[in-house]
């Protein structure tokens, strides 16, 4: 289902031989990903309706500076379905060498970005949850879309760096191309990293967010970094719930399933 064009390990990126906060030794692939276009086009489709009827406004992330849908497989189905589609997630577990499942917090679980001309795109940060999916939906102009940029080394390096000079060294990020028909898996909890300022085109991202099934609790959105960029309300039942959850799965209870919540609308 995918054919990778590059890979590289945590450690390779980092430079650091291990991390215990990893789930895996993957930092990053991209790869061709084959996924359904019809499917892909009607999710962009409805993105663009939901940012022209201002829901993009009223669901920006205040914490990064992000322009982005929040809870994209609630306003839009065929995101959803392909969030769940059980060979992409095989796929993908292969690929990271460890079980992989779609994040459980309904707000954080899935995104559509907007990268515009001229503006700074987000904030350098790490992930909350464990690995992200980056699936470019449209991109245009000369930059064909940009890179993400991922600092080369640990990101406690990284965010030193920043408080102390304000800027990265030159030379110290890799570039991550981001193309239609591609897509980035990238352990972006353990990452340090940011996205190219576009000078002309857009670029229009659907963001899948993952988990380690079998270490969920290496993950970084605690309830206060959740609340950064959502009410209480929208996050607390779940957030609860995953907590107890677990719990049980770290004292060796073995996987148990979470009540499934009513859907609502983001």
């Amino acid at each position: 289902m995918l054919d990778v064009l590059e890979q590289r390990t945590l450690s390779d990126i980092t430079g650091c031989a291990h991390d215990v906060e990893a789930v895996s030794p993957l930092g990053y692939a991209r790869y061709a990903h084959h996924y359904p276009g019809d499917l892909l086009d009607s999710i962009l489709s409805e993105a663009r309706r939901l940012a022209e009827h201002e829901w993009e406004a009223r669901s920006a992330d205040r914490y990064l500076g992000l322009r982005h849908l929040r809870a994209a497989h609630r306003a839009i189905p065929a995101v959803e379905t392909l969030m769940h589609d059980s060979r992409r997630l095989r796929a993908l577990s292969e690929l990271a060498g460890v079980e992989l499942e779609p994040y459980p917090i309904t707000r954080a679980a899935s995104h559509i970005n907007f990268y515009r001309p001229g503006e700074v795109p987000i904030d350098h940060h790490t992930d909350g949850a464990a690995m992200v999916e980056l699936i470019p939906l449209h991109t245009s102009g000369s930059a064909q879309g940009g890179a993400t940029l991922v600092h080369q080394g640990p990101p406690e390096e990284g965010r030193w760096l920043l408080g102390q000079e304000g800027a990265l060294p030159a030379g110290r990020q890799a570039e991550i191309p981001q193309r239609v028909g591609h897509a980035v898996l990238m352990q972006g909890r353990r990452l340090l990293h940011s996205a190219q300022v576009l000078d002309d085109g857009e670029r229009i991202t659907l963001v899948l967010v993952m988990r380690s099934a079998a270490e969920p609790w290496k993950d970084g959105n605690s309830l206060a970094r959740l609340l950064l960029d959502d009410p209480l309300e929208a996050v607390h039942d779940e957030w609860l719930r995953d907590q107890q959850y677990q719990a049980r799965l770290h004292q060796g209870a073995g996987k148990w399933s979470v009540p499934a919540e009513p859907r609502s609308d983001p």
